[in-house]
C-alpha cells in the first residue's frame, strides 16, 4: 500500500485535500476511523454560500434551508440585522451536514480518492527524521500504509500533528465546550441565523437558532472552557430555550456536545506532514465556524501536494508553500478575529450593548473593520482605548 498522500479524517478539510490532490493526479487514500462519513454530526451546521464557488458539492440534498441573513442580539435584546454576503461565513445555508461531508467525501473518490472506513491511525512510520508512512488498524487487522505526505484531518487537538511533533494542545482559553439540540415543534424566522451575546446567556461564546425549516432548528451554545464548569453548556442553553416562548414547546429530537477550538492557527507543516481543518486551528476565533477555511484550506494543500509529487520533492521547505498560502488567503482574517475575541472576552453587557446600539443602524453596505471601529468610537468615543488594538490591526 503506497500513496502520494494519507489523510486521516474524512471531514470537509480532509475528503476536500483528497478531492483537489486527486484531481490533480495524486494517487491519495483517506482514512476513516468510524464507520460512516459525516457520523455523528458536530456542528452547528451554517455555512456561508462562498461554499459553491469551490465547487465540491452536487445537487442541493444537504441543503436544509436558505439564510437571507443573520441577527445579532446584545444582552438587552438590541438587534443588529446582516444581509447573508455581510455575514460572514456560518450563514447563507443551514445544511444537513452528514449530508454535506458525504457528498464531499463522495467527489473526492469520484476523482480517483480511497476511501477506508473503519481504519485508526495509531501512529506514524518514521525512517530516521523522515516520515514514511501511517500505522492504523483496520477493524482488527494492524496495518502499515506507505505515503510520501501525511496529512492531519483529525481536529481538534490533533494527535497526527501531535505525533509529528507540533503543539495542538488547546488552552482553555481557546476552547469552547458546545452543546445544542435540534428542537421540532417551534417557531422560528427561516430567513435569519440568530446569535445571542452576553455574560449571563453564554459567558465567552454565544446562542445559536439556526432554522432547518418551518418548525425545526439547531438551538445550541459554546461556553469558553476556561469559564465554564462541567455542564454549565448544558444548564445555559436549557435556560435559554425555557425563557424562550417560541422554542420551550420543542421538543429534541437530536443532541450533541463538543469542543470547537477558537485560538490562533498552528503550525501547519512539519517535514513532510501537513494539517488541515481544525487541526490546523482553521477556525473563526469569534464564531466558531470552520466549514469554507477547512475546504479553501484543504484546495490550498491539495495543491501543494500535487506540485510536491510532480518535483518528487517532499521537504518541509517545498510543502511550506501551503503554510504560506493559506496565511495569504485567509490568516490575517483569523488574526484579526482572534483579537476581536480577546477584546470582547473583556467587555461587560454594558459595553456590548452599547456597541449594538451604535451599529443597528449602520449602512453594512460599506462593511469593513476599519468601517465599523471607526462607526463605534464616532458614536462612542469611550471605546477609543478598547478598540485600539483592532484599529491598529485593520490599518495594516
Amino acid at each position: 500500500m503506497k500513496y502520494d498522500a494519507v489523510i486521516i479524517g474524512s471531514g470537509p478539510a480532509g475528503s476536500s485535500t483528497a478531492r483537489f490532490a486527486a484531481e490533480k493526479g495524486a494517487k491519495v487514500l483517506i482514512l476513516e476511523r468510524r464507520a460512516e462519513v459525516g457520523a455523528p454530526v458536530l456542528c452547528g451546521e451554517g455555512v456561508g454560500k462562498i461554499i459553491d464557488d469551490f465547487n465540491v458539492l452536487e445537487g442541493k440534498k444537504w441543503i436544509a434551508a436558505n439564510m437571507d441573513g443573520a441577527r445579532i442580539f446584545a444582552p438587552d435584546g438590541t438587534m443588529i440585522k446582516l444581509a447573508a454576503e455581510m455575514a460572514g461565513d456560518e450563514t447563507g445555508y443551514v445544511v444537513h451536514r452528514d449530508l454535506f461531508d458525504k457528498e464531499i467525501a463522495r467527489g473526492a473518490v469520484k476523482k480517483g480518492a480511497e476511501l477506508m472506513l473503519n481504519t485508526v491511525a495509531t501512529g506514524l512510520v518514521k525512517e530516521g527524521n523522515k516520515i514514511t508512512g501511517v500505522q492504523a488498524k483496520h477493524f482488527d487487522e494492524d496495518i502499515e500504509i506507505e505515503a510520501d505526505i501525511v496529512v492531519g484531518a483529525d481536529g481538534v487537538e490533533s494527535k497526527v500533528g501531535r505525533w509529528a511533533g507540533i503543539n495542538t494542545t488547546l488552552k482553555p482559553y481557546d476552547l469552547e465546550t458546545c452543546a445544542q439540540y435540534t428542537l421540532t415543534n417551534i417557531e422560528c424566522d427561516v430567513g435569519y441565523c440568530d446569535f445571542y451575546l452576553g455574560k449571563n446567556i453564554a459567558p465567552g461564546g454565544y446562542v445559536w437558532v439556526f432554522p432547518k425549516g418551518k418548525d425545526v432548528a439547531n438551538v445550541g451554545i459554546g461556553v469558553l472552557a476556561s469559564l465554564s464548569e462541567s455542564g454549565m453548556a448544558l444548564k445555559l442553553l436549557n435556560k435559554f430555550i425555557s425563557e424562550h416562548p417560541e422554542l420551550k414547546k420543542g421538543q429534541p429530537i437530536r443532541f450533541l456536545a463538543g469542543a470547537d477550538p477558537v485560538g490562533e492557527p498552528t503550525e501547519t507543516v512539519k517535514d513532510n506532514l501537513l494539517l488541515v481543518g481544525d487541526a490546523a486551528r482553521h477556525v473563526d476565533p469569534i464564531t466558531g465556524g470552520g466549514l469554507i477555511s477547512s475546504v479553501h484550506g484543504g484546495k490550498l494543500a491539495a495543491e501543494t501536494i500535487a506540485s510536491a509529487v510532480e518535483q518528487q520533492k517532499f521537504d518541509e521547505e517545498t510543502l511550506s508553500t501551503y503554510e504560506e498560502r493559506w496565511k495569504n488567503a485567509f490568516g490575517k482574517k483569523l488574526k484579526r478575529n482572534y483579537v476581536v475575541k480577546e477584546i470582547l472576552l473583556e467587555m461587560e453587557d454594558k459595553t456590548l450593548n452599547m456597541l449594538a446600539d451604535s451599529l443597528k443602524d449602520y449602512k453594512f453596505e460599506e462593511l469593513s473593520t476599519l468601517s465599523i471601529v471607526k462607526a463605534l468610537v464616532g458614536k462612542h468615543p469611550t471605546l477609543l482605548m478598547k478598540l485600539k488594538p483592532l484599529l491598529k490591526l485593520a490599518t495594516t
